[in-house]
């Protein structure tokens, strides 16, 4: 790998990295959220400080090509990120369904104390 190459990849991963950090610290983001991506930024570092960990990786799980396992696993960390979003997602749903299940419910008895008290 190209030194100039090497030394953007590790300043963008560093950046990425201390991005991620700052929008924990400001509470922008929910830490349970933000796992897979600290793991993705670690690993792209890792991936510029060593870059014959690719070629191992590749070794290992018979792969030609380093950059085929690097999309490999931009596809995997792209996965793990999709589907953490729609579990939040998913319970968010469920949690708006139930509020406005018990408004309705609240709505309701409110209607019927205003008669009531008439």
């Amino acid at each position: 790998m190209n030194n100039r190459l090497q030394i953007i990849m590790i300043l963008a991963s560093l950046l990425f990295l201390s991005y991620i950090i700052l929008m924990l610290r400001n509470k922008k983001i929910e830490l349970k959220y933000s796992l897979a991506w600290l793991l993705a930024g670690i690993c792209l570092l890792a991936t510029a400080l060593f870059p014959d960990l690719l070629k191992l990786l590749s070794n290992l799980l018979n792969i030609i090509e380093p950059v085929n396992t690097l999309f490999l696993s931009i596809i995997f960390f792209m996965l793990l990120i999709v589907f953490t979003l729609t579990i939040a997602l998913s319970r968010n749903a469920n949690r708006v369904k139930t509020l406005s299940q018990e408004i309705g419910i609240i709505k309701m008895e409110l209607e019927r104390l205003k008669k009531e008290s008439e």
